[in-house]
């Protein structure tokens, strides 16, 4: 499964970070999904439904037709930059997770190709300390590149540096142009990673179930997400990393059995 992919379009991000000087205080707007935050997540609204800058959930259900808004017309740079999207643009947001702010794992529905709506996300400004997980993944997007994410899959983010970070945030309608693009991605991508299949078996699970649990370093890269599909497939990652090959039927098969001897012994009590 391809949870990331960056894409060919990448900017000077010196010439769109200009434009966040026409963004004026009053025209960020705190995030509305307030359980999913802790600290300080604001946007400001580019690209929305009839060119309403005062919303910024991105309604994927809606009939109304998107437009650019006030203060996309102040940004010339980032104007510039759209325009190298052959598909049509709905939302468009610059996204501002503030200094010591954290966004919680969860997915966003209705963002996939099966829905024809993808995410891309261009960092303007960041620093290495930004933890980013898609997939129980970890994503490091650098300042000017251009990445397609699929946010239906759980995902969290953690701004550990000193300072902001802010992405332009471009949801896409998939067409023929879009999916040609993500397909190049991919088979770049795919190339750079392939390598031998090895026979797969619930034995080698339990050699890495055993090797996992006198190893602190893997036991904390298997413990950066609380999805058992995402935790799945990372932990068939990791075992080949380490030599052992199984499947995704093979863990969730191990997990449904755990889960059952849990609750045996919860109600024996």
């Amino acid at each position: 499964m391809i949870s990331s992919l960056k894409l060919p379009l990448g900017v000077d991000p010196q010439l769109l970070v200009q434009d966040l000087d026409q963004v004026n205080r009053q025209d960020w707007i705190r995030h509305f999904n307030t359980r999913y935050f802790e600290g300080h997540w604001t946007g400001a609204v580019l690209r929305a439904a009839a060119g309403d800058s005062d919303t910024l959930y991105s309604n994927p259900h809606t009939t109304e037709s998107f437009a650019p808004t006030k203060l996309l017309e102040r940004c010339p740079n980032v104007a510039e930059f759209l325009k190298r999207f052959q598909c049509g643009l709905r939302s468009v947001r610059l996204l501002r997770l503030a200094a010591g702010s954290i966004i919680r794992e969860h997915r966003d529905f209705d963002l996939g190709l099966a829905d024809g709506l993808v995410r891309v996300h261009v960092p303007l400004r960041t620093n290495p300390d930004v933890v980013f997980f898609l997939d129980a993944h970890r994503v490091e997007m650098r300042e000017g590149e251009c990445w397609y994410l699929d946010l239906s899959l759980p995902h969290w983010v953690e701004n550990r540096g000193a300072s902001d970070r802010i992405h332009l945030v471009i949801d896409c309608e998939v067409n023929q142009w879009l999916a040609d693009l993500l397909c190049a991605a991919e088979s770049e991508q795919a190339a750079s990673v392939a390598g031998p299949m090895e026979p797969c078996s619930a034995a080698a699970l339990e050699q890495f179930r055993s090797a996992a649990l006198s190893d602190p370093v893997l036991q904390e890269r298997l413990r950066v997400t609380t999805d058992d599909e995402s935790f799945a497939r990372l932990a068939v990652e990791l075992g080949q990393e380490n030599g052992y090959f199984f499947d995704v039927s093979h863990v969730e098969t191990a997990l449904q059995k755990a889960r059952q001897q849990w609750r045996q012994q919860a109600t024996s009590y």
